[in-house]
């Protein structure tokens, strides 16, 4: 509570209001992320075995990876974008028409270079549909602005459709999976939710905007801005999608279904912040520098003592959590892998603060970048050299280390860029 006290004394009434609303909403949206995910994971490792869930989580992050190359970077360039000019209609409808063609560009040349990798390695190819139904997340994520819906700071409208997508996704796999061999249904039924809810919320957008063909020039502009966002994404997959994919290149979909098991978990506690920080973004972004770095200086010390208090909480209990949520000896055999990654929640909520909210908020976007790229070669240059002889160990090592360096340095350049605040 004193967290959230400390923000409202910089925050306007009206502003208040909107960021209540929107963390709320984003709150519950998180929640339904992760929830609804932990529902459905144990049923599908009990039901497919953990070399077909392998298989799937397996295909699931090439998608991540291509989603992130759809996206180029417009998650936090076409919000800020659209924060800026959000009272004109006609304004946004320009620029949210602009990134629209970009997206479906990218979509193209995303679906050319999955066919490319399907039908050339023979790694993918025997199991060439799993890859191919599991492009449709890619074309559902690109159909829905949530970058515009923020930008407006309309987290309502996202909130309702992506839990109507996860519902859809969910009910589909209790339903009609029932055996190892239809694994392959798994990415038909995710994809169809993400495309459902993609087309709602593309539907939806048009009454917030006013129609308006873009100029080539913004079109270019927005493209050359989002580029170093684009690598800096880019980067983030390495060192979040990318583990999955080389641990089930070196270690098989056996291993790859356990870690992945457990990096749900992770990822679930990672993105305790990811709420408070999206809902405060669009407002952010707007306030003079000087403010900006007030709000990230109040929100350090409760982010890192919330964040350790969950550390604690796994490194005590990673065996019985595990236990409980999967029910499956393998992965709670590797209890341990679990406890390593539990500093990741501590290292990460801060890396975000700097990464996610601070930096792009005053528009230094090359910073980020060279940060993320930084932390995306390290966690892969090592994953590659220490995996193929440590297994997933080793994996759960350079993650968590990868997250603390991003904290380091995302510390240094912002203190580097406020000289006037002493630490």
């Amino acid at each position: 509570m004193k967290l959230i006290d400390k923000i409202f004394e910089l925050l306007k009434d009206r502003d208040k209001k909107i960021v209540v609303q929107n963390f709320l909403s984003l709150l519950v949206l998180q929640g339904a992320n992760y929830i609804l995910p932990l529902l459905i994971l144990p049923f599908l490792v009990r039901t497919l075995g953990a070399e077909k869930f392998g298989l799937v989580m397996f295909a699931q992050s090439l998608a991540v990876f291509l989603t992130v190359f759809v996206d180029f970077g417009f998650n936090i360039s076409g919000t800020r974008e659209i924060s800026l000019a959000r009272n004109n209609k006609t304004k946004t409808g320009e620029i949210f028409l602009a990134v629209m063609f970009i997206k479906v560009a990218l979509i193209v040349i995303a679906f050319g270079l999955l066919y490319i990798i399907v039908n050339t390695y023979s790694r993918f190819s025997i199991d060439a549909e799993v890859y191919l139904y599991s492009f449709g997340v890619v074309i559902g994520q690109a159909l829905f602005p949530v970058w515009f819906f923020q930008g407006i700071e309309k987290m309502k409208v996202v909130t309702f459709i992506n839990i109507l997508a996860k519902l859809i996704f969910t009910l589909l796999v209790f339903i009609l999976i029932k055996e190892e061999s239809d694994y392959y249904k798994v990415p038909i039924y995710n994809s169809l939710g993400f495309i459902v809810s993609g087309c709602i919320g593309f539907v939806m957008s048009f009454r917030y905007i006013n129609f308006r063909i873009p100029k080539f020039s913004l079109i270019k502009q927005l493209f050359r801005d989002s580029s170093s966002l684009f690598v800096s994404n880019f980067a983030t997959s390495l060192y979040t999608a990318s583990n999955v994919f080389i641990l089930g290149l070196f270690s098989g979909n056996i291993i790859a279904g356990v870690y992945s098991s457990m990096e749900k978990l992770i990822l679930a506690v990672k993105n305790v912040y990811v709420p408070l920080y999206q809902a405060l973004y669009p407002w952010v972004a707007r306030q003079e520098d000087d403010k900006k770095s007030q709000i990230i200086k109040k929100l350090m010390p409760p982010v890192f003592l919330v964040s350790t208090i969950i550390t604690v909480v796994i490194l005590f209990f990673a065996s019985d959590i595990l236990s409980i949520v999967y029910d499956d000896t393998l992965i709670t055999s590797y209890g341990n892998v679990f406890k390593i990654l539990s500093f990741i929640s501590v290292f990460s909520g801060l890396n975000m603060l700097y990464n996610m909210l601070y930096f792009p908020a005053i528009k230094r976007y090359k910073v980020r970048m060279n940060i993320l790229i930084f932390g995306g070669l390290f966690n892969v240059i090592m994953n590659l050299i220490f995996v193929q002889f440590f297994g997933i160990y080793s994996m759960a090592f350079v993650v968590t280390s990868t997250e603390l360096i991003l904290v380091i340095i995302g510390y240094y350049y912002f203190r580097k860029i406020n000289k006037r605040f002493l630490f």
